[in-house]
């Protein structure tokens, strides 16, 4: 016995979506948290780094670089569960970086290069007040304050080269 409900339904006119568009975002979520796996743990690391050096919040700070960091090493593993349980298929590289580039608008090269010139910026601007706050005799607060900044920032120096010389590398 099919109820009145159910059969008026199925008489209806329209047209029903089936389960097409649903894979089709399914597999487009897939790429784009595939793209943020290969390219976006940097991004994480980076801005993990910047906040850690300011000082801002130092949680904040190491909880994106220990997030950058795990995306990176369990973040295919996990996708591809995840791929084999919607049984969108296997996701590949270029529909990654077609999702990329229509998400972000711009290259990872390029992105990646604006976040090393705002952390060099960054990092030029902490030891600078840090030397001014290190050097003002005025509070003992002022001098630990301003020589915690210079040590981090010299500390976030050598990240910022090696992104400075990945290029060619």
């Amino acid at each position: 016995m099919v109820p009145p409900i159910l059969s008026l339904m199925l008489q209806s006119p329209f047209e029903i979506p089936t389960y097409g568009p649903w894979m089709d975002l399914a597999g487009l979520m897939l790429n784009v948290l595939l793209a943020l796996v290969i390219r976006g743990y940097l991004l994480l690391v980076l801005v993990g780094f910047m906040i850690y050096v300011t000082g801002l919040s130092d949680g904040l700070g190491k909880t994106l670089v220990i997030m950058g960091v795990a995306i990176y090493i369990l973040g295919p593993y996990v996708l591809d569960i995840f791929a084999g349980i919607i049984g969108t298929g296997p996701i590949n590289l270029e529909s990654a970086t077609s999702a990329w580039l229509s998400l972000i608008g711009m290259t990872d090269a390029d992105l990646v290069y604006l976040l090393v010139t705002i952390g060099d910026i960054i990092a030029a601007v902490c030891i600078l007040s840090g030397a001014i706050m290190y050097f003002t005799p005025l509070s003992g607060d002022l001098k630990s304050r301003g020589q915690s900044l210079i040590v981090r920032a010299l500390l976030f120096a050598p990240i910022l080269a090696f992104f400075h010389v990945a290029p060619w590398i």
